[in-house]
């Protein structure tokens, strides 16, 4: 084996391990849903654009009695309340669904 083998096979294999951040979901992918405007109670319809960003961002209305954040393992009653707008992320803190109830 010639002295720069193991050199370009530890390259080699480096490189294989990197990885490129996944882009930010959009409303058309898999596990995302856009607010209906059906049941829009609550205004949600209005922050539609929000999905995909991160729940602390600029522009995400803070939690309150009337807007929660739920992230993974987040415990949330299960009552519907129509004015109550639900923004819910991934473990990433991406928003991924904004709904009423």
């Amino acid at each position: 084996m010639k002295p720069a083998a193991p050199l370009m096979l530890a390259f080699i294999l480096a490189a294989a391990c990197t990885s490129t951040p996944a882009p930010p979901p959009t409303p058309d992918a898999p596990g995302v849903t856009t607010p209906s405007a059906a049941n829009d109670t609550c205004g949600a319809s209005m922050y539609a654009a929000l999905i995909g960003q991160p729940i602390n961002g600029k522009g995400v209305p803070a939690a309150s009695r009337l807007t929660r954040h739920i992230l993974p393992g987040t415990q949330v009653t299960m009552d519907y309340v129509a004015q109550r707008m639900n923004i819910e992320a991934d473990a990433g803190g991406v928003i991924r669904k904004i709904n009423c109830g």
